[in-house]
């Protein structure tokens, strides 16, 4: 498996294992209007050009994972860490038949280990507990929550800097 910074040649096989890998949550959730499925390629290239974007490849180079991290401010954040230098991360998502063989987990730390940031955070929807879990397995905290579509939450969670030995 190989981790590799994608380019705009990616978009649109990204947008495509997107939908793959969302349509089975979206249609056992019944939100099949989700964000993920009804992208735009034009919208995908626009989020493209505002984040940095990793994808994993198999050994025939066919990408079967990705996610975007953005270095951004949560304007609305409820949290009193929110910095600066926050990475926000987004769209991580794995091929379903390419599923629970290390490959998000191994997305998630090179994101996370190639954009410096004193500070982490994303949105999820709590009711999907296998991501849910995952996050809070990696050390994110819920901090704010807000109603979604469908009678479904978002939930926004950080991963606080780790204090540093003096």
């Amino acid at each position: 498996m190989n981790i590799e910074l994608a380019t705009p040649h990616d978009v649109p096989a990204i947008l495509d294992l997107q939908r793959k890998a969302f349509a089975p949550l979206c249609k056992k959730y019944g939100w099949e209007d989700a964000m993920p499925m009804v992208e735009t390629l034009e919208h995908a290239y626009e989020e493209f050009a505002q984040s940095t974007t990793l994808i994993a490849l198999d050994e025939a180079r066919r990408i079967v994972g990705s996610i975007r991290g953005t270095m951004a401010q949560d304007e609305g954040a409820a949290s009193p860490t929110q910095q600066q230098d926050s990475l926000y991360l987004g769209r991580l998502m794995v091929l379903p038949e390419c599923q629970r063989q290390g490959i998000g987990r191994q997305l998630f730390h090179a994101i996370q280990s190639i954009l410096p940031h004193s500070h982490a955070w994303l949105c999820t929807c709590p009711q999907v507990s296998p991501m849910y879990d995952f996050y809070i397995h990696e050390g994110f905290r819920p901090y704010r929550t807000e109603a979604a579509k469908h009678g479904y939450t978002w939930v926004y969670m950080e991963k606080p800097p780790t204090p540093t030995s003096l």
